[in-house]
């Protein structure tokens, strides 16, 4: 329905017509329609009689008062939706009612001018492969990781330390003036065994001048004998010759057959000497071609070392092929011997050899005042 059942006008939004203010989907009043009336016969004047009464007027008729001026036009309730006012209506009932125009809306006002911006999305992003590189750092997560490693290379190296001064404190030489007997650590230097000095212990002896030395390098040697010389497994010649014993190098011998026990060997000084220590290499310490030739020859296992003035030292040895040395009591002299006193058995094997072999000796001390 989109006109009023009343006065025909177009319906607004709301529930009263714009126009009339009929109430929407109410029916339409019932107005009385006129009666035509139908032409008569003409009827004979009537005499003169008192005038009709006045028609009862009818019992669904409601008098309606007649105004002395005409009101004033009432202006009809405006809808909130509408923005527009409906002018108030003046037509008499029942008068068909023009339709009201339809507002035309005014033309926006024109806009501001839009500002352009000078930002620049090439300029401020990342472009997207410098983006997809992006990754997290690993190293903010696991940063304990090397604090734990760096705690474990500090306990690693205090005990690398610790090892170092036990072994420094293991190679101090003993001071027991009845221990003549030395051993070598493994695969490692010489190692000395002491006998009291001029001073220690209420002994006395000379000093000697000038600085210790190894007084063997110049002396002369005197052997009870010398092995003929063999060929290696290259094919070279190998001689065991006394000079061999003090050229400072361990991988060349002296070396006599059998078992040498109760033979001297005599170094003769270059001049007089203040000796302190003696020792030396008890057999023969080479190693060629992936063969051990020191468990190959006897080994010296005592010797007993003389001097000038008719003393005397015993030194023992380990089966170590290293120096092993012996602290004595500062003695002078210009000879010193020594006795073997005790081999092992020739070495067994098809490399074993009959040979007793010294490979170097050391006799040091200082020249006699």
């Amino acid at each position: 329905m989109n006109t009023c059942v009343r006065c025909g006008a177009a319906l607004g939004v709301g529930r009263f017509c714009l126009n009339c203010g009929h109430r929407i989907g109410d029916p339409a009043p019932v107005e009385a329609t006129p009666v035509e009336a139908t032409p008569l016969a003409p009827a004979p004047e009537p005499a003169a009689a008192e005038p009709p009464a006045a028609a009862p007027a009818p019992r669904d008729a409601v008098p309606v008062p007649v105004p002395d001026s005409a009101p004033e036009p009432v202006a009809l309730p405006v809808q909130a939706a509408d923005p527009t006012a409906v002018a108030p209506a003046t037509a008499p009932l029942g008068a068909p009612v023009e339709p009201a125009p339809v507002p035309v809306p005014a033309p926006p006002a024109p806009r501001a001018p839009v500002r352009e911006s000078t930002w620049d999305p090439r300029e401020e992003l990342l472009p997207y492969e410098e983006v997809d590189e992006l990754v997290d750092d690993p190293v903010r997560g696991r940063a304990w990781i090397f604090w734990v490693l760096g705690a474990v290379l500090l306990v690693g190296l205090v005990f690398v330390l610790l090892d170092a001064f036990a072994a420094d404190e293991d190679d101090t030489p003993a001071t027991d003036p009845s221990a003549s007997a030395s051993s070598a650590p493994a695969g490692g230097g010489a190692e000395e065994s002491t006998q009291p000095e001029a001073g220690e212990d209420g002994a006395e002896g000379p000093t000697g001048v000038g600085k210790r030395v190894d007084l063997a390098r110049a002396a002369t040697v005197e052997v009870p004998g010398t092995a003929p010389p063999t060929t290696d497994f290259d094919g070279n010649l190998v001689a065991y010759e006394a000079v061999q014993m003090h050229d400072g190098d361990p991988r060349t011998t002296w070396r006599v057959e059998g078992d040498a026990t109760g033979q001297v060997v005599t170094f003769t000084l270059a001049e007089p000497a203040v000796v302190d220590r003696v020792g030396l290499v008890n057999g023969y310490a080479k190693q060629v071609a992936g063969v051990d030739w020191y468990p190959n020859n006897r080994r010296i296992l005592a010797v007993t070392w003389g001097f000038e003035d008719g003393t005397t030292v015993e030194q023992t040895f380990s089966e170590q092929p290293t120096m092993q040395l012996l602290k004595v009591t500062p003695v002078q002299t210009s000879t010193v011997t020594i006795t073997i006193t005790s081999v092992t058995p020739p070495g067994s094997g098809s490399l074993g050899r009959d040979y007793t072999a010294i490979s170097e000796v050391a006799v040091t001390g200082r020249r006699a005042g």
